[in-house]
C-alpha cells in the first residue's frame, strides 16, 4: 500500500473537514463572536506552533501590520483568548477530533 501524502496543507484540510461536522454547542446568540471552527483551529495553532503566546503574538501583529499568520497560515478569522478557547471547547466531545488523528496516522 502507497503511504497518502502528508503536508501541512493536507493535515489542515484533515482538520477542516471534521471541524465542519461539529455542532456548535451553544446556543445561537447575537452575543456569539468566534466562529466554533475559530476556535478549534486556534487550539491547533498553538500545539502546532509550540508557543503558549502565539495567539497573543498574532493579536499584536494583526494590530500593527494588518496581518497574521493565525490568518494566512491557519484560516483563523478571529483570534479567541486562550479562557475563551477553554471555555468553549469545553462544550465539544474529544472524540469528535478523533478521525483528524486517524487520518494523519493511516497517512
Amino acid at each position: 500500500m502507497e503511504p497518502l501524502p502528508l503536508s501541512f496543507a493536507v493535515l489542515l484540510n484533515y482538520l477542516y473537514q471534521v471541524v465542519q461536522q461539529i455542532d456548535d454547542p451553544r446556543q445561537a446568540s447575537n452575543a456569539t463572536r468566534y466562529k466554533l471552527s475559530d476556535v478549534i483551529v486556534g487550539a491547533f495553532s498553538v500545539f502546532f506552533m509550540q508557543c503558549e503566546s502565539f495567539l497573543e503574538h498574532q493579536r499584536q501583529m494583526r494590530s500593527r501590520r494588518g496581518k497574521d499568520n493565525a490568518q494566512s497560515l491557519f484560516g483563523v478569522e478571529d483570534i479567541p483568548s486562550s479562557p475563551q478557547i477553554r471555555n468553549l471547547l469545553d462544550g465539544v466531545e474529544a472524540v469528535r477530533l478523533f478521525d483528524v488523528f486517524f487520518q494523519v496516522y493511516a497517512a
